[in-house]
């Protein structure tokens, strides 16, 4: 006998009610379906109801209250994406500066400037650009508090 729970498909009926339930969701919160939380909402409810949450109003309940988990890094990529922006960085130092080490202490002044201006970093959509900006203005003595490298 074929068993709905446990089979590992998602009849046509069940899909209804996921995009249903999915679309309500989606937009109380008013959340773009094609965002990042929205991409997570919609994998939640395939979740659930994959888990035996087969009840239209028990998955919509579950789904309001469902929040996506904090991973405490920036939204553009954070951390990883800097590190992979560091070549590029020093790079950008270099062709700023005079020397070699000249080069590493603007590179260094430009990460210590995001660090302490975490909530700029964080705003921000394209953090490459910021990064780049930072370092222009920091090598042209135009940031508060640094001086010319």
């Amino acid at each position: 006998m074929f068993d709905r729970l446990q089979s590992g498909y998602i009849l046509p009926e069940g899909l209804t009610v996921i995009s249903t339930v999915f679309n309500k969701v989606v937009n109380a919160r008013n959340i773009p379906r094609q965002s990042e939380e929205g991409e997570w909402l919609a994998r939640e409810a395939l979740r659930l109801f994959m888990s035996g949450v087969r009840d239209a109003w028990d998955l919509e309940r579950r789904l309001k209250d469902a929040r996506r988990p904090l991973d405490h890094s920036p939204p553009s990529g954070g951390v990883g994406m800097v590190v992979d922006l560091l070549p590029e960085l020093t790079a950008w130092a270099r062709s700023l500066t005079a020397s070699q080490r000249a080069a590493t202490a603007l590179t260094e002044k430009t990460l210590e400037y995001a660090i302490e201006n975490i909530d700029e970093f964080v705003a921000t959509s394209d953090v490459r650009r910021w990064l780049v900006r930072v370092m222009l203005d920091l090598r042209l003595g135009r940031r508060r508090g640094q001086h010319r490298t």
